[in-house]
């Protein structure tokens, strides 16, 4: 039977309802993808709104910081320093499935929203919370973000030069965008507990915890050897890039016996595989800085056009090192989905990251871009059965 692949498929979290009190990029993030896998997103946010919404704004009201980590949402302002809103959130929980939140912990709690207070209104609500350190331990309630949050996870000295020598971040957000990644799993996971157990739970999803989970192998080699080897430029000379005749660089992942064959001869110097000193993986390996100086030679020779094509006929793992430019004209990415021309309602057509997940039956997709401030908190309130004149009591005492 074929599978139903069209563009009126409910997505898989069709029908799931979330609260998106998130802020930033971690959590917004996190419900992005929640969003784009078919649940319906509220986004709570302050009067002015929150502050990713400023982040590089330009003159034409455009932040890529914003859009980038909203798509697909809805927006209603609520002022929580009021007493009026927290009730307008007390009615809406009963209608939604999972509250999403990036507060320091204790935050929730102190407005009377926390997983326990909630619990009360609606038994199997999912509370997912996002922080910087976790909930419990002495840094719990330390303000933090993602570059301090690689700081203490070691990643900066292992990008670096190892302990001891100099840190180096990775790319800014990084450790926000695997902390997201987790979180949106972890909802997932509980509205399936949900689902097939009856329970509702609190999740909970720190930037140290993703990015310990994002090191995994290197801390297991620690924790059992004590060795921390940090950043190499070429940890193998058969598994990194190599410039080219023209400056450009090609990066090649010839990391087994049957790939370093097909390489020489790609390269058109089969005697490469009779050299003692690189006829195996050991020798390869004792003779690293030799091979990397023959082959940094050898790739010298073309410009980098002219290696793809024997490469890919020699069926080697490789590709051109591109840049931002280069990416975006790639059509491997246009094909996929991977990048997507949208119609947004204020900045009008838009191309944007498409999402990273492809279902057949329950397909991913955009459902705009992020959402003008307020513009869903009558629909919402309305909903939930405040009237006319309720919500311009609401107005008038700030609490919208």
């Amino acid at each position: 039977m074929e599978e139903n692949t069209s563009d009126n498929s409910k997505g898989a979290l069709s029908g799931i309802r979330i609260l998106d009190f998130t802020r930033y990029q971690q959590g917004p993030f996190a419900t992005m993808l929640l969003a784009e896998m078919g649940a319906e997103v509220i986004k709570i946010e302050e009067p002015g709104g929150e502050p990713g919404r400023a982040n590089g704004r330009d003159k034409n009201g455009f932040s890529a910081y914003f859009e980038g980590y909203n798509r697909s949402k809805r927006s209603i302002t609520l002022n929580l320093r009021k007493k009026e809103a927290i009730e307008v959130v007390k009615r809406l929980v009963p209608s939604v499935d999972v509250v999403v939140e990036n507060f320091r912990p204790g935050a929730m709690e102190k407005w009377g929203l926390g997983y326990g207070d909630l619990k009360k209104i609606r038994e199997d609500i999912i509370v997912a919370s996002g922080s910087s350190w976790g909930r419990v331990g002495p840094w719990a309630n330390r303000p933090g973000y993602d570059h301090v949050g690689q700081a203490l996870s070691g990643v900066m000295y292992e990008q670096g030069d190892g302990p001891n020598g100099q840190p180096h971040a990775l790319i800014g957000g990084f450790s926000d965008q695997v902390g997201a990644i987790l979180l949106a799993l972890g909802v997932s996971s509980a509205i399936v507990a949900r689902e097939r157990q009856g329970v509702g739970q609190h999740v909970d999803v720190s930037l140290i915890a993703g990015m310990t989970a994002m090191q995994s192998m290197q801390f297991t080699r620690f924790l059992r050897t004590a060795f921390q080897s940090g950043f190499e430029r070429r940890r193998a000379a058969t598994y990194t890039n190599y410039e080219c005749a023209d400056g450009k660089h090609i990066a090649i992942a010839a990391n087994t016996q049957r790939f370093w064959e097909r390489m020489c001869t790609a390269l058109n110097h089969p005697e490469l595989q009779e050299d003692e000193r690189f006829s195996d993986p050991f020798g390869r390996a004792d003779n690293k800085d030799e091979l990397v100086l023959v082959l940094g030679k050898i790739f010298k020779e073309r410009p980098m056009e002219d290696w793809l094509d024997p490469l890919a006929k020699a069926d080697v793992p490789h590709a051109p090192v591109l840049d931002y430019a280069g990416v975006v004209e790639h059509e491997q990415f246009w094909e996929n989905g991977y990048f997507q021309e949208i119609e947004h309602a204020q900045l009008g057509t838009m191309r944007v990251p498409g999402p990273p997940i492809k279902m057949s039956v329950t397909p991913t997709k955009i459902s705009g871009g992020g959402p003008e401030l307020g513009m869903h908190t009558e629909e919402y309130l309305l909903e939930i059965g405040y009237s006319w004149e309720e919500i311009t009591k609401l107005r008038d005492a700030g609490a919208l």
